[in-house]
């Protein structure tokens, strides 16, 4: 018989369908949760948001809402055990099987550009033992590996150093998780542990070089001036949120895999934890060598770093070339660190996607999982050649803004009130106490019911004046209604119209 997707393994009561221990759920999750946003987007906004000031706020955010939160999402796959739309639905209808397929989607868009990411890592790894980015970083990424054009609305033709890049990313995703819940647990011994090593690694080094002590400074000492700042706790709760994959279903999917005695709480803890861990060593590594790259240029450390990809690929390799010692080997890290963190992403993300289509559509059950899986890596390779063009860091930047400007919100809000008043979160919370070693209150029903959804409207709300009053990036406004606007507006019509479908039930997990 042919191994079934994990969202139907789920509905059987079967112990080989189940994580080995409590710490494999653990490492998925931190793995799935943990990608290259803790790498780049963590320490840009520390930069941004006037250093350590904004770690205090992220701290706080992380403790007041993720955590809570966190245990929210373990507790309904745990104790729900089904596809997420469905459950959705169950619990509000049509318009919770759209608030479902929102975020479904979502993840299909993100995939399409996430993984060329995966892939410019890639890239960077096999010539880590050349440095031909040495004599400069900017014209190697730009020329070499992305071949960008000078206008968004230039294709300029494919590049084949991202081309080839995918087709590894897609394969290594395929034979991740082909055999379901047996091959991921193999995978993320190591593509969950060698990051936390290598970013180890890199932080041991900064530590001696010259001028890491201003970037550690950076890292540590608040400008408290400017605590009251509403974008320093704007951007610091967004980081949270998207960091550890809050209302993006991955926690929800892999948590249905556990035992029914798992204790919540401290699963909860420890995933929002190990994946905050990540985004601090990522930051103490890139501030150290950050720091002595300012020493060396006599310029302030605000005006060494960059956002973005160009962290990443730009700013860091270029750090990484001017080491007194070891610039081939800490490159090799870095980028075998930028390939691990983003391959856990993906194939969790895959997962989610090909599970729901499994469970929404019957038909697809008749095709064994690994054709299934194959024809999905190759149906998101094709869409992923949308960003493997001249001008793909240009679609990228606008779609990537699309999606966690808007379409986040729009999907998670009414997630979290459907969670929060239909599920309801004051049953979730009577199941947490129920396998866990301490008792949580009624302080989680207030958090999930009230202030999750107004802090995130609010957030959201706040950001609008900025959208209407300029273009996104200075972009073209053809050029971002093709590559932000329709895609978002089209997965809400979409998803509007999927969410009428009339789909069989699918049967919990007995307890």
């Amino acid at each position: 018989m042919q191994p079934q997707l994990l969202t139907m393994d789920c509905m059987n009561n079967n112990a080989q369908h189940t994580w080995k221990s409590q710490w494999f759920f653990i490492l998925a999750s931190v793995g799935a949760a943990a990608g290259l946003g803790n790498l780049w987007r963590f320490p840009y906004m520390v930069y941004e948001n006037g250093g350590a000031v904004f770690v205090f706020a992220y701290i706080v955010c992380l403790f007041v809402m993720i955590i809570p939160l966190m245990m929210t999402e373990v507790a309904l796959g745990q104790t729900h055990r089904k596809e997420f739309v469905a459950l959705l639905g169950e619990k509000a209808g049509w318009i919770g099987r759209t608030a479902g397929w929102m975020m479904v989607l979502l993840i299909v868009l993100l995939l399409g550009y996430y993984t060329p990411v995966a892939a410019w890592g890639l890239d960077y790894l096999y010539h880590s033992f050349a440095l031909p980015w040495a004599g400069n970083t900017e014209g190697f990424f730009y020329g070499n590996i992305l071949q960008l054009t000078d206008s968004p609305e230039i294709f300029g033709g494919y590049s084949a150093p991202v081309i080839w890049g995918l087709a590894i990313a897609y394969l290594t995703v395929f034979f991740s998780i082909f055999q379901g819940i047996h091959s991921i647990t193999r995978v993320i011994k190591w593509t969950v542990s060698l990051p936390m090593i290598l970013l180890g690694i890199l932080l041991i080094n900064a530590m001696f070089l010259p001028g890491s002590a201003d970037g550690f400074r950076y890292l540590l000492i608040p400008d408290w001036s400017k605590i009251g700042s509403v974008l320093v706790w704007k951007d610091a709760a967004s980081q949270a949120f998207l960091s550890a994959n809050v209302g993006l279903i991955i926690t929800v999917f892999y948590a249905c895999f556990n035992e029914q005695k798992t204790n919540i709480a401290r699963s909860a803890l420890f995933v929002a934890l190990g994946n905050a861990s990540v985004s601090f060593l990522a930051a103490f590594a890139i501030f150290g060598t950050l720091g002595y790259m300012a020493l060396q240029q006599g310029v302030p450390i605000t005006e060494v770093v960059a956002s973005g990809p160009t962290l990443a690929f730009v700013a860091f390799p270029k750090a990484l070339t001017v080491l007194p010692f070891g610039s081939k080997i800490f490159s090799f890290f870095f980028f075998l660190t930028i390939f691990t963190l983003a391959i856990d992403t993906i194939f969790a993300a895959m997962e989610v996607v090909v599970a729901t289509l499994r469970s929404e559509f019957n038909w697809i059950n008749a095709y064994s999982r690994e054709k299934v899986i194959g024809v999905c890596c190759v149906l998101f390779f094709i869409w992923s050649l949308a960003f493997a063009g001249g001008n793909g860091l240009y679609r990228l930047d606008a779609l990537d803004h699309g999606l966690w400007a808007h379409l986040f919100y729009w999907a998670v809000i009414p997630q979290i009130i459907i969670i929060g008043w239909m599920v309801p979160i004051s049953a979730l919370r009577e199941r947490i106490n129920a396998v866990s070693a301490i008792t949580i209150g009624p302080w989680l029903d207030g958090i999930v019911k009230y202030v999750a959804p107004m802090f995130l409207l609010a957030v959201y709300i706040s950001s609008l004046p900025k959208e209407w009053t300029e273009p996104y990036g200075g972009y073209d406004q053809a050029f971002l209604h093709t590559w932000m606007t329709a895609p978002i507006v089209g997965v809400v019509i979409l998803s509007m119209l999927l969410a009428t479908r009339k789909v069989q039930p699918t049967a919990p997990l007995p307890s």
